[in-house]
């Protein structure tokens, strides 16, 4: 199963405000849903959705304290977890707002981080690259909680990959040793029992190949440009004045800060 989607609006603080994005993009969220449906079974075996991603995704999910549960699927810290957006972001409005199922977010993504830190070097070197996220998956989540059959990987990277490399003079090269480092862990979890796969914007013809290669994987691709570039070129339908204001309540603009939406 493979599948291109294209909708609506996009979001990622610690309050329960709805942002304007997140307000007026119901398409985008329903979806995802409509992906995560797929996974759905009795509350006695709840879905889990495990997540890779920098600060557009990041909850600040410790996986070393309190686990994803019901009356918190995020785990640690409390819904809404700690965001970049003044509000929930996808995780959240995926997991809670428009899920009435039990679904348990196990969140690595982390502020900040690129695919590959030997490759593009993140903003400091605290910060968990993609492959340091599979590496606390595999480290810390065993696989008791989950199964092939009940567990949808989601990951959305690359923002800081391109915004700390893309004056570099060997950019383009770069470009694909990424990819590879990418996919290279995609094989990591595939390898200890992935079989689902939510890709948010890559090369689908590096999907393809993947999918191709491992039996029994089920991929996703959604097109992150579409909603971005439906708000920006249409800011007004998502409650915000114009295109470039800043606000960090969430709501009054498209921009929570000047690199993460609201």
């Amino acid at each position: 199963m493979s599948t291109t989607l294209t909708t609506k609006a996009s979001s990622t603080s610690t309050s329960t405000t709805k942002s304007p994005i997140s307000t007026a993009a119901v398409e985008y969220f329903i979806t995802l849903y409509i992906i995560l449906q797929s996974f759905i079974h009795p509350k006695s075996n709840p879905t889990n959705f495990n997540v890779s991603g920098d600060s557009y995704s990041q909850t600040g999910f410790d996986p070393t304290l309190t686990q994803p549960a019901a009356g918190n699927p995020l785990g640690n810290p409390n819904l809404q977890g700690y965001t970049t957006t003044g509000g929930f972001n996808w995780i959240g409005d995926v997991v809670e707002t428009y899920n009435n199922t039990l679904m348990l977010s196990y969140n690595f993504a982390s502020g900040g981080a690129t695919t590959n830190a030997s490759l593009v070097a993140p903003f400091a070197t605290t910060v968990l690259s993609f492959i340091d996220q599979v590496d606390q998956f595999v480290q810390y989540i065993p696989s008791g909680p989950w199964s092939s059959g009940n567990t949808l990987f989601g990951i959305w990277i690359g923002v800081n990959d391109v915004g700390n490399a893309w004056y570099l003079s060997n950019y383009t090269t770069l470009l694909g040793q990424i990819m590879d480092s990418y996919f290279t862990e995609i094989q990591r979890l595939y390898n200890v029992g992935g079989r689902n796969f939510l890709f948010l914007t890559v090369p689908l013809s590096r999907v393809a190949a993947f999918k191709a290669a491992n039996a029994g994987s089920n991929t996703w691709v959604y097109d992150t440009q579409i909603p971005f570039l439906n708000a920006i070129n249409n800011p007004t339908a998502y409650g915000s004045a114009d295109a470039t204001c800043i606000n960090a309540d969430g709501v009054s603009c498209l921009w929570w800060n000047d690199y993460h939406p609201s």
